[in-house]
């Protein structure tokens, strides 16, 4: 299945931290959210790697559309208990309807160097 990432995917994968054995896993559908499981200042990290290191034009990107963010609560009350009671956290996210943002997504960018 990775034989099916270009060769520049694979490398922005390796940059980003994720390991050999993941990135085996993977193909062009698979979700950086809901596959991955990134989320958070993890998967703006991610995002980070495209705009600084391969010069991709994010300006058109909503992150809030594709990742909850490390703590997700609709008031600061609610990301105050998210922060005491981690496992919380964990259901608040799985009950999002973020939209999937797939690898191949994420190699158009790298091809074309911006956001479409």
């Amino acid at each position: 299945m990775a034989s099916d990432l270009s060769i520049e995917l694979r490398e922005y994968l390796k940059r980003c931290g994720l390991s050999e054995s993941k990135i085996a896993q993977c193909n062009g559908s698979t979700r950086m959210y809901h596959d991955l499981g990134l989320y958070g200042d993890i998967a703006e990290a991610y995002m980070e790697v495209l705009a600084d290191h391969y010069r991709v034009d994010l300006s058109g990107f909503e992150f809030e559309k594709f990742f909850p963010h490390e703590f997700e609560g609709k008031n600061v009350l609610a990301r105050v208990l998210l922060w005491i009671v981690p496992f919380a956290g964990n259901a608040a996210r799985q009950r999002g309807d973020w939209l999937p943002l797939t690898l191949e997504r994420i190699d158009r960018a790298i091809h074309s160097k911006r956001w479409e």
